[in-house]
C-alpha cells in the first residue's frame, strides 16, 4: 500500500519529515490509521481526512513525538532566570512578563517554567504562561496536570516536594499555585492564523520541534516565532535547532547549553548581563581529561582472557580530522580539534560554545555531538549528555569513545543495565578494529 499521499498530507498540515522519526514507523502508523477508518483506498482516506477534523487529529496523534519531562536538560531555566534576573526585573517592571512554551506536550516544560519563575519569589501576578500544542490528548493530560516517575527524570528533583502532592496510586497531582499559572490551547505554529491578536512575548520556549519539520516547515515556524517575540525577547530552542536561525535576524547567546537567541541588535547587550555570574572557566574539581578511562570485564576472541576496556579521548577526532582535505572541511577538523583539547583542559564552557557554534552552522557530525556530550556530561547536565551521546553514536554506529562516554554517564545515572551492553557493544567494535588492522 502505497502511502505517500497521506505523507504528503502530513507534510502540509503539520510540517512533518517522515525521516526525522523513521519513515518506516510513520508508515505503519498511517496504515493502521485507514484499516481503523475503514477507508477502501488511501485515496478515499485522504479525502475523508481533507473534510473530517476528527479524523485528521487522530492521525495527528498517531504520528505526534510526546518525550518529556520536568526540567528536561537544566541549563535553559538557569540561563532564564538569569536572564530574567539581570536583564528584565533589573529595573521596576509594571508589565507582567509573557511567555509562550510550545509544543507543550503533556505540560511538564509549561509547568517547569512556571516553577522556574516561582522559584525567583515572582508571584503570578508578575508573569503568564500561554502553552499550545497540536494534539488533544496530550493538552488534557498537562490540564490534569497528574504525573508518574517516568516525567521526574534526574536526581535534582527537590521541586517535587516543594510544588507535588503524592497521591494513593504512586503518581504525583501538581499544586494549584502552579497549574493555574499555565494557560494551555490547541495551537499548530503552521496555522497561518497561528497567535493571530496575541502580544509580543518576552520568552519562547519552543524546543525539539524543528527537528521533525522539512525545510519548508522549519522555516515558516522560525518565521512565526520571531513575528511573536518581544524586541529584547529570548527564544529558546533544542539543542539540534540552532542551524539557519541567524538567518532570520537572532544571534545565539553566549550562555552554553542554553541554545538561547535574541534580537541581533539586543544580543550583545544581553550577553554582557547574562554571563555577569556565570563562570568562564571549566570546574576546577573535575578531572583534565573529557573522560575517565574505564575498565570492565569482557571476552576478548574465543581465548577466555579478560580484557579491559579503555577509553582513548581524541582518537577518534583525530582520525577523522586527518582524513578531511576540503577547506570548508579543514575549518571543522580545527574547530573539533580545539574544541577536544578544551575538554581535555578542562574548559567545558568554552568547548561547548565551539560545538554549538557547529551545530548552528548545519554540522551535522557524530564528533560535534561526542565532544558536545563530553562536555555536558562534565556540567552534569545528564539528560543532555545522554541525548548528544546517543545522536552520536546514531550517526556512527562503531563510535567507541561515545560508546564507553554513555556508559560511563549510564552508571552515574544508576543504570548499570545499559552501561553494560554499551561497554559490550564498545568491546565488539574494538575487536573489528583490532582484526581489521592486523589484515
Amino acid at each position: 500500500m502505497d502511502v505517500s499521499p497521506v505523507l504528503s498530507l502530513l507534510r502540509k498540515k503539520i510540517g512533518l519529515n517522515p525521516e526525522s522519526i523513521g519513515t518506516a514507523s510513520v508508515e505503519k502508523a498511517v496504515r493502521e490509521r485507514i484499516e481503523k477508518s475503514g477507508a477502501a483506498s488511501v485515496e478515499e482516506y485522504v479525502e475523508r481526512l481533507n473534510s473530517s477534523a476528527a479524523e485528521l487529529s487522530g492521525l495527528v496523534e498517531s504520528v505526534s513525538v510526546q518525550e518529556t519531562s520536568f526540567f528536561r536538560n537544566r541549563t535553559p531555566f538557569i540561563a532564564l532566570q538569569d536572564y530574567l534576573r539581570e536583564f528584565v526585573f533589573n529595573e521596576s517592571r509594571a508589565i507582567p512578563l509573557r511567555v509562550l512554551c510550545l509544543p507543550c506536550s503533556t505540560g511538564e516544560e509549561a509547568y517547569s517554567i512556571a516553577m522556574a519563575l516561582f522559584d525567583m519569589d515572582l508571584s503570578a501576578s508578575q508573569f503568564s504562561i500561554f502553552s499550545g500544542d497540536i494534539s488533544e490528548s496530550a493538552l488534557k493530560a498537562a490540564e490534569a496536570g497528574r504525573y508518574g516517575e517516568y516525567s521526574f527524570r534526574g536526581k535534582d528533583i527537590a521541586y517535587r516536594q516543594k510544588y507535588f502532592t503524592p497521591q494513593p496510586d504512586g503518581t504525583y497531582q501538581l499544586k494549584n499555585e502552579v497549574r493555574d499559572a499555565v494557560h494551555f490551547e490547541q495551537a499548530n505554529i503552521l496555522d497561518d492564523e497561528f497567535l493571530l491578536g496575541h502580544e509580543p512575548y518576552d520568552v519562547i520556549f519552543c524546543r525539539n520541534l524543528l527537528i521533525y519539520f522539512d525545510a519548508a516547515a522549519k522555516s515558516k515556524a522560525i518565521d512565526a516565532l520571531v513575528r511573536q517575540m518581544s524586541d529584547k525577547g529570548v527564544l529558546f530552542v533544542g539543542h539540534a535547532e540552532g542551524a539557519n536561525i541567524s538567518h532570520f535576524g537572532l544571534a545565539s547567546l553566549n550562555y552554553p547549553m542554553s541554545f538561547a537567541f535574541a534580537r541581533n541588535e539586543y544580543a550583545a547587550a544581553i550577553n554582557v548581563v547574562l554571563n555577569k555570574n556565570r563562570p568562564t572557566k571549566g570546574n576546577d574539581s573535575a578531572p583534565a581529561q573529557a573522560y575517565k578511562a574505564v575498565s570492565t570485564t569482557g571476552v576478548s576472541g574465543d581465548t577466555g582472557k579478560i580484557s579491559p576496556i579503555v577509553a582513548q579521548p581524541g582518537k577518534h577526532v583525530e582520525k577523522v580530522s586527518a582524513s578531511i582535505t576540503s577547506p570548508a572541511a579543514d575549518d571543522m577538523a580545527a574547530d573539533i580539534s580545539l574544541a577536544q583539547k578544551l575538554i581535555d583542559a578542562g574548559l567545558f564552557n568554552e568547548a561547548a560554545v565551539i560545538g554549538e557554534k557547529l551545530l548552528s552552522e548545519g554540522v551535522e557530525s557524530a564528533e560535534v555531538y561526542f565532544l558536545l556530550g563530553q562536555a555536558a556530561s562534565w556540567m552534569e547536565e545528564n539528560l543532555l549528555a545522554e541525548e548528544y551521546l546517543k545522536k552520536a553514536i546514531y550517526l556512527n554506529a562503531d563510535f567507541y569513545d561515545a560508546l564507553i562516554c554513555l556508559s560511563i554517564l549510564y552508571d552515574r545515572m544508576s543504570d548499570p543495565g545499559k552501561a553494560a551492553s554499551l561497554r559490550g557493544r564498545a568491546q565488539r567494535v574494538k575487536l573489528r578494529e583490532e582484526r581489521d588492522e592486523k589484515k
